[in-house]
């Protein structure tokens, strides 16, 4: 995927690229253009815009773009939450945040002071993240690691929002402590009316908000994968199961059941009865 931003970057910046490059998107292009070029940019090369104003991957109250890439993708990771506050003390006016956010923010300007452009700033700066998100897989080693299950399809927009809706329920009814993701191999730009009408029937809500595409986050942390007409390949050999039900946009109901019922035993099988 093509990524935009604005040039001259300091740290959210390259803080994000950062992200995309090590738990997002496989194969990231970076493109770097003037504050105003970025919304007519992103446009022209088909390029997913962040940090910039009124974009959902950008500032919002007093969180920045980081902490963004992080609740739009769903990366859980404790220790990516961790770092996720030092960045946004860094790259704000709140250095006080947390002791590293003013040291970050020193090394930051330094680089962005002695780099060439902004690809050799992502070069120099990309082996300071992997230190601090190593420091904070070390300050947060004692959490308990909560098991995932990974729902697929095609368009993330209906069957996997649909199904991992009801895992959460299920599972929060039995008491047990594991997490869902919905996503998409070519994900739409909206979630499916249907699938948003039927959840709300049930009085669920549909997550995330907008179909989001798998990410290697997705991929390495999920401990098994439930798809619905299309493959993925785990990181770490985890088990995938493949579900055929009927199309949503065929009529919610019938589809809802063949959902539910496969997500009841699937639940059944990890000890929820």
């Amino acid at each position: 995927m093509k990524w935009i931003t604005r040039e001259r970057a300091r740290v959210d910046r390259i803080a994000c690229p950062w992200l995309i490059s090590r738990f997002i998107d496989p194969q990231p292009e970076f493109i770097f253009v003037p504050a105003k070029e970025v919304a007519s940019e992103a446009k022209k090369r088909g390029a997913i815009p962040y940090d910039i104003p009124n974009v959902d991957l950008g500032h919002h109250g007093p969180e920045c773009s980081f902490d963004a890439f992080v609740d739009r993708c769903e990366l859980t990771d404790p220790a990516l939450r961790a770092l996720a506050v030092i960045v946004r003390g860094a790259d704000t006016d709140d250095r006080d945040l947390t002791p590293e956010s003013s040291g970050l923010y020193a090394a930051a300007t330094g680089f962005q002071a002695t780099s060439k452009d902004d690809f050799d700033n992502m070069t120099r700066q990309f082996p300071m993240y992997d230190a601090f998100y190593n420091y904070c897989q070390e300050q947060v080693a004692a959490a308990p690691k909560t098991p995932r299950v990974l729902f697929v399809c095609l368009h993330g927009a209906a069957k996997s929002v649909v199904a991992a809706a009801h895992f959460r329920k299920l599972t929060a009814q039995r008491g047990l402590a594991v997490e869902a993701a919905a996503a998409g191999t070519e994900p739409d730009a909206e979630l499916g009316p249907l699938a948003v009408k039927g959840l709300a029937a049930d009085g669920l809500e549909a997550a995330p908000k907008r179909p989001r595409p798998v990410t290697l986050y997705d991929l390495r942390s999920a401990s098994r994968v439930v798809t619905f007409g299309c493959t993925v390949t785990p990181a770490s050999g985890q088990p995938v199961e493949s579900w055929e039900v009927a199309n949503i946009s065929d009529g919610y109901d019938a589809a809802r059941k063949q959902i539910v019922d496969k997500v009841e035993r699937l639940v059944a099988g990890m000890g929820g009865r």
